[in-house]
């Protein structure tokens, strides 16, 4: 099947996705859920297809980062059942702080202050583990950039929502777009996610088309280009970050 035959609209944007994808398998399903700034315009995309947050079947989240996450709040009051890596579902619920991220004098570290004070929560989010299959899509659990950080691969169109484990723009704002490794200064532990992208990539599944956390739809084909990707990482020396809280292990 080709990837084409996946439905899929962009909700949230510029700076965040949020991806709506209409025939996964179980009716219409949202991918990320945006910050709260978005949540006017999310409302009038969706009106647009003739829908209300309430018809949509599930919210998965690919991570737990304000940016992407701020939303699935409103979404659960309407009664759509929220989904993340248990990891992450154990911080949006309260039961678990986050790691703070390094909030410096710059925009960067802006957000990353934005983040820290103001994370996302939801009253109650459904746990995932690496390999569940929800709503057509299949979990792949690529911890670093979050302790719970996901891939979701559908796989009869071969076609990935990767969240913010990779990237089709150059963080922290999106004017340049290219495929990219995930931000060094908005990861829980960077070396783990290029050691989780290190194993998806051994894994060789079929990815012709990528729906990114931030940046336009990529296309082409994924092995190749994150091979690449991952080649100049480690043959790129990087200054080191701050000391930070460890992310939990599974």
């Amino acid at each position: 099947m080709p990837a084409s035959d996946l439905t899929v609209f962009r909700l949230g944007k510029p700076v965040s996705n949020a991806w709506l994808v209409m025939d996964a398998g179980e009716g219409p399903v949202l991918v990320d859920a945006g910050f709260w700034a978005l949540w006017p315009a999310m409302l009038a995309r969706l009106q647009r297809r003739s829908l209300r947050p309430r018809d949509l079947r599930a919210v998965i989240l690919t991570h737990r980062h304000c940016d992407h996450a701020a939303n699935a709040a409103r979404f659960w009051s309407e009664g759509v059942p929220v989904y993340a890596h248990r990891l992450d579902a154990e911080c949006l619920t309260g039961l678990r702080p986050p790691p703070p991220l390094p909030a410096e004098a710059s925009a960067t570290g802006a957000m990353c202050w934005v983040e820290n004070h103001f994370p996302a929560r939801v009253g109650c989010v459904r746990p995932l583990e690496d390999g569940d299959l929800v709503a057509g899509l299949r979990v792949h659990w690529i911890p670093g950039h979050t302790a719970g950080s996901v891939f979701l691969h559908h796989e009869p169109s071969a076609t990935l929502f990767s969240g913010d484990a990779l990237l089709n723009a150059l963080p922290p704002f999106t004017l340049v777009t290219r495929l990219c490794l995930p931000s060094c200064d908005f990861s829980d532990d960077y070396d783990r996610a290029l050691a989780s992208l290190e194993r998806f990539a051994a894994k060789r599944l079929e990815v012709r088309t990528v729906y990114c956390g931030h940046g336009p739809v990529w296309r082409g084909e994924l092995g190749p280009a994150l091979a690449q990707l991952l080649a100049g990482a480690r043959a790129s020396p990087r200054p080191p970050t701050p000391a930070r809280p460890r992310s939990p292990r599974a």
